[in-house]
């Protein structure tokens, strides 16, 4: 009976592509409008302080996209934003050159994509961190990222040549 109703049930098709089917559209739009505003701002009235915040923008968007291919894209499209107001003069005066546009995008979408990087490096380890705590606690983390039990990497025989030993042999041929 339950293979017959297995056979009723449609056959359900997964997304093999599991990097990018969630996109956190508050966390982009929020994000390419802070990398975009500070600048801007800094810009217009001289405030030159300003220009560090705008690192905030895709460190969100990463933090947000939690997997490293996906807050790398969505960095490259959140840096949109500062890379048209760059070309379109409103971050200071701009004389186009073929060289110099291939180098401002090259470094405004970089920077983008490497700063939305960290932010996902930083949510899987804030995560691991998490889970690392659950498990020392007792109690059950959530599925967010596995952690697995470090192994002892070393034990103490008591004797200074077998602990030297010991350190390079395997597992297996370790002096006890």
């Amino acid at each position: 009976m339950v293979d017959a109703e297995k056979a009723k049930k449609p056959k359900e098709r997964k997304n093999r592509n599991t990097n990018l089917p969630d996109i956190n559209l508050k966390s982009l739009i929020f994000g390419a409008a802070a990398y975009a505003f500070f600048p801007l701002i800094a810009t217009q009235y001289g405030i030159d302080l300003l220009m560090a915040f705008a690192a905030v923008g895709p460190l969100y968007i990463g933090y947000e996209a939690k997997s490293y291919l996906k807050a790398v894209l969505l960095g490259i499209v959140g840096a949109t934003p500062l890379l048209y107001m760059s070309f379109a003069g409103f971050l200071g005066t701009y004389t186009p050159s073929e060289m110099g546009d291939l180098i401002t995008s090259v470094a405004i979408l970089g920077l983008g994509a490497l700063m939305a990087f960290f932010g996902a490096y930083l949510y899987q380890e804030r995560a691991k961190a998490k889970e690392e705590y659950e498990i020392a606690k007792g109690t059950k983390g959530t599925k967010n990222v596995p952690v697995k039990p470090k192994d002892k990497k070393f034990e103490d025989t008591g004797n200074v040549k077998k602990n030297i030993a010991n350190l390079f042999l395997p597992k297996g041929r370790r002096k006890k």
